[in-house]
């Protein structure tokens, strides 16, 4: 026991100076924690420096874990699988297998309930963070139960029912718009006839795909982004949200009682400009992903448009990219990540067919350049020393040479296309890499384990 005690004085005695440096050479949280285990001074230490990293914050970023369903198929807790040795821990975090997880940010999953309260998670200390519920989520799924009934009232009819709807549940309002049969179309030639009809066809394909794909409430958000980690700074976090139907925006602040809801009565004209075209070209189904970055959340949608939200006192939202058609089929899938370089990359997704059935066979990669001037997106061949982790996640660069084991230069990716788990099940998981096109796959489900939720990649968290 002396001796024990005699070598864990020793330790203690290293200079702060030497200790900081030492952490701040450390890139895994895994030798974060060894690190912690040698004694209480170096926990202490440790604990100060993953709070308040006196080097740069950007080498806080872990590296991802792929959270699966146990070799078991246990129906309380899930395995973590490292890209880096392609092996399974052998602990295990208790989140049980039949709930899907709406997201993950800073080590926190995200959780909606049948009531459409949101929880976020750490498995990894165990505390729970309980939101309340988004009420605009009861409107939709009110219209969804009603509208067999809605169908056969004459169109003004239910147009004045929906506005009850919307005012009981504090719903957007929207400009009544006449019935079909009302409108004539006029077509100048052929071409604009084909248009016309590519149009109904994918909007029969909205209708299809659209209210199973968020009839059950653990499916109604598609993306949760923190703006820390609630741990660090349990007062002053957001929660940015993409939500419902039309994938639209909502955020919440540490203490709030009720979320705001980013609609276009609060945005400038230029904004407004974009989300009222949404209704015609559907756009406010395309809103796909949200990074955080120097006290902004970002949002980027399928067809190019980037927002800028801030958030902190005065909500005020920018256009910073218009429309494009770079990429606005439906078997192309939208991610934003922030690089490790400060860098916001639009990256896509290509499914192999239409209809999402397959496997990813590509990934394309846009930079935004001339942030301050003109800013659009610019296709880029390579990211460098960086690794993307993209899926239900919060999307994560970092820097691979940190990592023994992960590849520079490369996208990791996992299914998140949830639209279509009945086809094979959520088992799209692989790794791309840009220098040569191709797709590997790093770990493979066993096919009972396809029958549960899918995947979703985690940062392990100190705290």
């Amino acid at each position: 026991m002396a001796s024990q005690s005699n070598s864990e004085s020793v330790w203690a005695s290293l200079p702060e100076e030497l200790l900081d440096s030492i952490l701040g050479r450390l890139a895994s949280m895994v030798d974060f924690i060894r690190f912690s285990a040698v004694c209480s001074d170096w926990r202490q230490i440790a604990y100060e420096n993953y709070r308040n990293p006196p080097y740069d914050p950007q080498r806080r970023h872990q590296l991802p874990l792929l959270m699966v369903p146990t070799p078991d198929s246990s129906t309380d807790t899930r395995s973590l699988y490292d890209v880096r040795g392609k092996r399974l821990y052998d602990f295990r975090v208790k989140v049980p297998y039949h709930r899907r997880c709406a997201g993950s940010s800073h080590g926190w999953l995200i959780f909606v309930h049948d009531s459409y309260q949101v929880t976020l998670f750490n498995p990894f200390s165990g505390k729970s963070i309980h939101l309340p519920p988004i009420r605009r989520l009861f409107f939709e799924k009110r219209i969804r139960d009603e509208v067999d009934e809605m169908s056969v009232l004459p169109h003004f009819e239910k147009y004045q029912y929906e506005k009850k709807l919307r005012d009981e549940y504090d719903e957007e309002e929207e400009e009544y718009v006449p019935d079909i049969d009302e409108i004539v179309f006029y077509s100048d030639g052929e071409d604009e006839g084909d248009e016309l009809e590519q149009d109904e066809e994918e909007e029969s394909r909205d209708l299809e795909f659209g209210p199973k794909r968020f009839h059950e409430s653990e499916y109604s958000i598609v993306r949760g982004v923190l703006s820390t980690n609630p741990e660090i700074n349990p007062n002053g976090y957001f929660l940015m949200v993409i939500y419902g139907t039309q994938s639209r925006l909502a955020f919440i602040k540490s203490g709030d009682q009720h979320w705001t809801y980013i609609d276009k009565s609060i945005c400038d004209q230029n904004v407004r400009d974009v989300l009222e075209s949404g209704y015609v070209h559907r756009g406010l189904w395309y809103r796909r992903d949200i990074v955080y970055r120097n006290s902004l959340f970002y949002v980027l949608d399928k067809l190019g448009v980037l927002l800028s939200c801030d958030v902190k006192t005065n909500l005020k939202v920018e256009k910073i990219t218009g429309l494009d058609t770079l990429h606005n089929k439906w078997n192309h899938k939208t991610y934003l990540v922030e690089s490790s370089e400060g860098d916001l990359l639009r990256v896509i997704r290509v499914i192999e067919d239409e209809y999402c059935y397959g496997m990813t066979i590509k990934f394309v990669v846009y930079k935004l350049v001339d942030f301050c001037g003109d800013p659009h997106w610019t296709e880029v061949n390579s990211l460098g020393n960086d690794a993307l982790f993209l899926g239900d996640n919060h999307s994560i660069s970092v820097v691979a040479y940190d990592f023994v084991g992960c590849q520079p230069n490369s996208i990791y990716f996992c299914d998140d296309c949830d639209d279509f788990y009945n086809h094979g099940g959520p088992n799209d998981i692989g790794v791309f890499n840009l220098q040569d096109g191709c797709v590997r796959r790093h770990y493979t489900l066993t096919h009972s384990q396809r029958l549960m939720p899918p995947s979703i990649w985690i940062s392990p968290t100190f705290l």
